[in-house]
């Protein structure tokens, strides 16, 4: 699985236009063009991916690429207890 932060910069990277290079954890949606529409593409992007879900209520708290990094982490997370938990039954 690649790395989480790497995807998500590159999958970020694509719907603003711009090199990766240019974002940081702590760059905004704002400053990178990235509207609500792509911010949302790019969670879907990501949840594919990953294979996961995330809480459609943390979406509307994404601010930054850390945000985002971080609801992916927690949902890979959650992820994988869940198919821990039903490995264990």
């Amino acid at each position: 699985m690649k790395d989480i932060q790497a995807q998500t910069v590159e999958i970020i990277s694509r719907a603003a236009m711009v090199d990766p290079s240019r974002i940081r954890p702590e760059t905004s949606f704002a400053e990178l063009g990235v509207d609500s529409l792509a911010q949302i593409e790019c969670v879907f992007s990501l949840e594919e991916a990953f294979q996961i879900e995330m809480a459609e209520e943390e979406l509307w708290q994404l601010r930054t690429v850390r945000d985002l990094i971080n609801a992916v982490r927690r949902a890979v997370e959650a992820s994988w207890s869940a198919k821990e938990f039903s490995a264990s039954d």
